[in-house]
């Protein structure tokens, strides 16, 4: 019995270890202790005072006693060896499910499954909206290097291949780093009013092609040669399930000059997303696919929209108090009306898809390298994606999202340094496989010439200067304000802002006296104001903080300070009444959404979101009248519309569209269409390369119907049969002339006879 007591006394004589057995509830104490973010990361700062708070009282707080069952306890080897069976079974289960979705047709939910995993893996943000942002960032990047891995592999763009490899990776990190699959159920007023913004920006944009029938569309869709353009190069990325530099010979039939180095980070993110979408690995008819193509950009329009507002939210700060609630709302709500019915939403007419793709990871990566999350290497692969996603996107946005990276990288430097990082050969070689994953495409589209673009000639509509100046002005004061500027991330946006505007005024100054080369400048330029649109978010900052109502707390602090002067232990056993606590009180729900919607609506009006006056466009300077907006033009078919659905209808029921013969129209009055309806004829046939040497010079095809059959042509008309004769005796493989006036046919049709070596077809559509 003596030796029983002595044994237990003694845990060393009883064969344990003398240190102490470390509970559960201290032992998660210590690891969030342990977890605690750096100086400099202010988000992280004050999530790490509740963490702290709550170990603390996790361990003072009293073991809890176990039943039989709970004492059991697994050994380590066991679990050890448990994780690769689980991890097996886990990535059997997503490649089913990869299989199921696909055999049912339901390729889009495994796209779901991606991005709510990818949301719920990642530890960004406090809210459902910050995860989902998050992931997006991180998808597209990894898309677009992704998509390098595609176009070597055996399975192409198969929905299943895809799917099942991109849950699978998932899986796996989970595994890795043992981070379980969570989201967070906190939803702030401001996301919704962000998500609101975003749908309502889809459409506006798709208001005038929701109520026509298929060849309709395309007077909207295929407005300007731009989209169409890009199309080619989206549907070259597409078929050929590769980037076109990695097997340039399965499309080479297809593709327009340039095609092989030109960036195409977007045509890989749209690709990707077309074959959940159309759920077969091969797009099916072209003209088809340039419907999917052009809902594809709507949705980014959208998501711009949704992007900008999310970001300026996140520009409020850490910890935004329920007094911040309507403020922030206010400038959600004003930044998202503003994009969705103003300048920005000429983006869509105008066929820019690839620079809207570029500015949502513009802003958003602004959000996530801004504020950044707590982990060094979750912040160094968000800025990576967000980076990717930019530069490849549209490469004249590098200045932009460069300057935000070394702003960001300045003021957090201390994290990068700390000696928290295990390893300095791991961090050394992480960031060189980063920086290796980011410069292999533009290793392999070298030839393009970035800085040559800024001198190149095009149509663009200008943001007006009042609009710049005003939303730079605020922008500057939403960040430099007092109560905002203390704030880490903006320090490092006023940074960003003050930086690339020095570079867009040095590209200002380098133009001076050529307006016609301002397509490209124009781009940056409103690259600049989305940034600065971001900013704003540091005004609801300025909202006054509520004066405290005297409280029985106030009047013990009061005799606190009174007893430490006196001295006196009477005054001071005063001092030390326990301090009644006050309920914080909260408005009823109702209360607070109709505060909400009050909020949101007034920013709309302030932002010039709501059309007071019939819809009227200044022709001269390409502006809405006075108290119009874009969004009312847009949708009541008062800017471009390119005339010509009836003309693609009788042209495709003679198989224009169909029959793979290499063709150039010139059926419409209008040299702008005559290039559209040719572009549109090489991309349904596929056949583009056949014509691409000739096919710009349709543009001056003009005064080629309503012909006479005797007496004098115009002058334009002649100048223009010139051109047409040129390109049949230019153009490498016969050509086929489609027309619509039957004297221009005649004329052709003799051409043709006198030169027969040349092969021509004159096809007669009225």
């Amino acid at each position: 019995m003596r030796e029983q007591i002595t044994a237990a006394a003694d845990p060393a004589a009883a064969g344990l270890s003398e240190a102490p057995i470390e509970s559960e509830v201290t032992a998660t104490a210590r690891i969030a202790t342990e977890a605690a973010p750096e100086a400099g990361d202010e988000s992280a700062a004050a999530e790490a005072v509740t963490t702290d708070s709550e170990a603390e009282t996790a361990a003072n707080a009293p073991t809890p006693r176990r039943s039989h069952h709970q004492r059991r306890t697994v050994s380590a080897a066991h679990i050890a060896a448990s994780r690769p069976a689980r991890a097996t079974t886990a990535v059997a289960a997503v490649w089913l499910f990869a299989y199921a979705a696909h055999a049912a047709h339901l390729d889009l939910a495994t796209l779901l499954a991606i991005v709510l995993g990818t949301a719920a893996l990642n530890r960004y943000g406090s809210t459902v909206l910050d995860r989902i942002m998050a992931a997006v960032v991180l998808l597209a990047g990894t898309a677009i290097v992704g998509g390098l891995v595609i176009s070597y592999w055996p399975w192409g763009l198969a929905p299943v291949a895809v799917g099942g490899f991109a849950l699978s990776v998932l899986v796996l990190v989970s595994f890795a780093t043992r981070r379980r699959f969570r989201l967070p159920m906190h939803f702030a007023a401001a996301d919704g009013i962000a998500i609101l913004s975003g749908a309502a920006a889809v459409v506006i944009a798709a208001w005038p092609t929701l109520h026509s029938d298929f060849w309709k569309q395309f007077d909207y869709s295929a407005l300007l040669a731009d989209r169409l353009r890009q199309f080619a190069m989206f549907d070259v990325v597409r078929s050929g399930h590769s980037y076109a530099f990695a097997h340039f010979d399965r499309v080479s039939a297809q593709a327009l000059p340039g095609a092989r180095t030109y960036p195409s980070g977007m045509q890989m993110v749209y690709a990707i997303v077309d074959c959940f979408a159309h759920g077969d690995a091969e797009p099916g008819a072209p003209l088809h696919e340039f419907v999917r193509y052009y809902w594809y950009t709507l949705i980014s329009f959208g998501l711009l929209v949704l992007a900008t507002a999310w970001a300026a939210k996140r520009m409020v700060g850490p910890m935004m108090a329920d007094r911040l609630r309507l403020p922030s709302v206010f400038v959600t709500a004003g930044v998202g009306a503003f994009l969705s019915t103003g300048y920005f939403l000429s983006y869509v007419w105008q066929g820019f898809d690839s620079v809207v793709l570029a500015c949502v990871f513009l802003v958003a990566g602004m959000a996530v390298i801004l504020r950044p999350p707590r982990n060094v290497w979750e912040q160094a692969l968000l800025a990576g994606s967000a980076f990717l996603a930019v530069v490849f996107g549209h490469p004249l946005l590098l200045p932009h999202i460069t300057l935000v990276l070394v702003a960001a990288l300045v003021v957090y430097r201390r994290r990068f340094f700390k000696a928290r990082i295990r390893g300095k050969l791991a961090f050394a070689l992480g960031t060189l496989g980063v920086a290796v994953l980011v410069a292999a495409p533009f290793m392999a589209v070298s030839g393009l010439n970035i800085g040559t673009r800024f001198h190149t000639d095009g149509f663009i509509i200008a943001l007006p200067w009042h609009v710049i100046l005003t939303v730079s002005v605020a922008a500057a004061i939403a960040l430099a304000n007092p109560a905002t500027r203390r704030l880490p991330h903006a320090k490092a946006a006023l940074a960003a802002l003050a930086a690339t505007g020095a570079v867009q005024i040095a590209l200002e100054i380098d133009l001076v006296g050529h307006s016609s080369t301002r397509y490209y400048v124009e781009k940056s330029l409103n690259g600049l104001v989305l940034m600065s649109l971001v900013g704003l978010g540091g005004l609801t900052n300025l909202w006054p903080k509520a004066r405290p109502k005297a409280t029985r707390t106030a009047e013990a602090a009061k005799a606190a300070q009174t007893a430490k002067v006196a001295k006196t232990a009477k005054v001071a056993r005063a001092a030390m009444t326990p301090r009644r606590r006050t309920r914080r009180t909260r408005k009823p729900w109702p209360v607070r959404q109709a505060e909400n919607a009050i909020a949101a609506v007034t920013a709309a009006l302030a932002a010039g979101a709501v059309a007071f006056a019939p819809a009227y466009i200044n022709w001269p300077r390409f502006q809405p009248g006075t108290d119009s907006t874009w969004a009312q033009l847009w949708t009541g078919r008062h800017t471009f519309v390119a005339d010509y659905g009836h003309q693609l209808r009788a042209q495709q029921r003679l198989g224009v569209y169909s029959d793979g013969v290499p063709t150039i129209v010139a059926s419409s009055p209008s040299g702008i269409l005559n290039l559209n309806m040719s572009l549109l004829a090489g991309l349904a046939n596929r056949d583009l390369h056949a014509v691409s040497s000739q096919i710009n010079r349709t543009t001056d095809l003009y005064g080629l119907t309503g012909l006479p059959a005797k007496g004098e042509w115009s002058p334009q008309a002649k100048a223009s049969l010139k051109i047409l004769e040129h390109i049949i005796t230019s153009n490498k493989a016969p050509v086929r002339i489609v027309v619509s006036d039957k004297v221009l046919a005649a004329k052709l049709q003799g051409f043709g006879a006198v030169h027969p070596q040349f092969k021509v077809k004159v096809l007669y559509v009225p």
